[in-house]
C-alpha cells in the first residue's frame, strides 16, 4: 500500500512540476522477470522510473542509505534492498535472483553510482549476469534532466527495446551493449 501511494504521489509530482514525458512505454512487458538498466544522475531516478510503469519495481540501493533510520524504513517499504558496493555482496545477489525468479522487475544502474558528468565509466556487469542466471529480459532506460531538478526541467524517460542475454557474449560485452543502447536513447 505504501509503495502504490508513494508511486502515485511521485507520478503526480513528476507530471505536474516537471512535465514528465515518457517514450517507449510499450517496450515494458506487463509481466515476467525484467531488469531495467538505466543511466543514473540523481536520487530521483528510482521513483521516476517506478512512476512510469504499471508494475512494481524493486531497487538495489547502496547500504549507506539503510543507516538512516526513518529513510531506511521507507525505502524498504518501497521495495529497496541494500548492496555493499565495495565487496561482492552475495546477500544482495540472492535477493536480486529471488526477485527476478518470482517474475518481478528490478532496477539496476550499471554505472554503479550517480554520474553527473560525461567521462569514462567503469561499468558493473550485474544486469548482464542476472539476466543470464534468471533468463530475464533487460530493458535499457535513458533518463534525461534529473541532474538539474532544482531548475524544474522537463523530465524525460525513454524505454528501449528489451534485450536478452546472448550466451555467446561475455557479461562485459552485454553491459557495454546495454549502455550503448541507453546512450542512443538519450541522443534520440
Amino acid at each position: 500500500m505504501i509503495y502504490w501511494l508513494t508511486r502515485f504521489f511521485f507520478r503526480i509530482v513528476f507530471k505536474l512540476f516537471f512535465r514528465l514525458k515518457v517514450f517507449g512505454a510499450e517496450n515494458v512487458p506487463a509481466a515476467g522477470p525484467l531488469i531495467f538498466a538505466a543511466n543514473h544522475s540523481s536520487y530521483a531516478d528510482p521513483p521516476l522510473i517506478a512512476s512510469c510503469v504499471n508494475r512494481p519495481v524493486y531497487f538495489i540501493a547502496k547500504k549507506e542509505l539503510f543507516k538512516i533510520p526513518l529513510f531506511c524504513w521507507l525505502i524498504k517499504k518501497l521495495h529497496a534492498f541494500s548492496v555493499d558496493r565495495v565487496t561482492v555482496d552475495f546477500s544482495a545477489l540472492k535477493n536480486a535472483i529471488k526477485i527476478l525468479n518470482d517474475g518481478n522487475a528490478l532496477l539496476i544502474f550499471p554505472e554503479g553510482t550517480r554520474r553527473k558528468n560525461i567521462g569514462v565509466k567503469k561499468l558493473k556487469n550485474g544486469a548482464a549476469m542476472l539476466s543470464a542466471v534468471t533468463s530475464s529480459l533487460i530493458v535499457p532506460v535513458a533518463i534525461l534532466n534529473t541532474d538539474r531538478l532544482f531548475e524544474f526541467p522537463r523530465l524525460i524517460v525513454k524505454f528501449g527495446v528489451p534485450m536478452k542475454y546472448d550466451s555467446s557474449k561475455d557479461y562485459g560485452s552485454l553491459t557495454n551493449k546495454i549502455m550503448s543502447e541507453v546512450e542512443k536513447l538519450k541522443d534520440e
